[in-house]
């Protein structure tokens, strides 16, 4: 069985993050979230631009959907403070 992506994008304090989600993540209870930046600049959830997350589908659910959670969750990991990013 494949898995079913749906695809978000989202800016986010004017950085294009691409929010992909799979609600059944193997046909089961358990989903699949990643959080994307297409250059893969740092964000407060990951300091490489890519965020695997697994989860069970009502927590994000809860959440309202996969873009209301992943706002939520930036908002909440965001120290204020600039993100370093990479020379390399």
């Amino acid at each position: 069985m494949a898995n079913i992506y749906e695809e978000f994008q989202i800016t986010w304090n004017g950085q294009q993050i691409t929010i992909r989600w799979c609600a059944e993540w193997l046909g089961g209870d358990t989903a699949h979230l990643e959080v994307i930046t297409p250059d893969r600049s740092p964000h407060p959830i990951s300091q490489t631009g890519y965020r695997s997350h697994f989860c069970p589908r009502e927590v994000v659910e809860d959440a309202g959907d996969p873009v209301a959670f992943v706002m939520a969750w930036l908002e909440h990991a965001d120290d204020g403070k600039p993100v370093q990013l990479s020379l390399f």
